[in-house]
């Protein structure tokens, strides 16, 4: 074999290593980056989260609190530990919700609280409102909430239990779905 068939071979095995070195490389980096991508894991958090959320008239709209924030990038979550959330309303008194978790989605737009939910609207002995249900889901730009779980209303002296909820809570309606059955003192205004 003459020295130019021995250089073109040469140079043939290093193109070809080069090549699957830099084929190599490129698969490694994507299955980085698809791995990276998929995790659910949070990139921040916060402690003792107190905010404020303001309606375009500059009207205070909701005040959230919650032990503790996390954010996940992926899909752009806060996950929340025992959220307090406060709306507030022209018409009526402020909605306070208690939960144990909660998840807030498209930058405040939802927020589920999940686990059990402690719903009170103040008010004097005949008027003050508490609503105890199970994952509520919260449109915060139209001021709405529902549940398919069991609600359990206590309103002064008279309750009434039933299975899903629509609440809009800007008119302070609420609809029960279904096996409503209520409990009323009549001796009691």
């Amino acid at each position: 074999m003459s020295r130019l068939h021995y250089f073109l071979s040469l140079l043939f095995v290093v193109m070809l290593s080069a090549f699957a070195n830099w084929l190599l490389d490129a698969i490694e980096h994507k299955t980085i980056e698809e791995t990276t991508a998929l995790r659910h894991e949070p990139d921040y958090f916060i402690e003792g989260l107190k905010a404020k959320v303001f309606n375009a008239d500059g009207s205070l709209h909701y005040r959230l609190a919650s032990r503790r924030l996390n954010h996940y990038p992926d899909d752009n979550t806060l996950q929340l530990t025992a959220p307090v959330l406060r709306m507030f309303t022209k018409k009526q008194p402020p909605w306070i919700m208690v939960a144990e978790q909660g998840v807030v989605y498209d930058d405040g737009r939802r927020i589920h609280l999940n686990g059990a939910v402690d719903i009170r609207q103040p008010g004097d002995a005949r008027t003050r409102m508490q609503l105890l249900t199970r994952d509520l889901r919260i449109d915060t730009q139209r001021d709405y909430a529902e549940t398919a779980a069991a609600v359990k209303l206590t309103r002064g002296y008279h309750q009434t239990t039933a299975v899903g909820m629509r609440a809009d809570l800007r008119l302070g309606r609420l609809e029960f779905l279904a096996d409503t059955r209520g409990i009323y003192d009549v001796s009691r205004p």
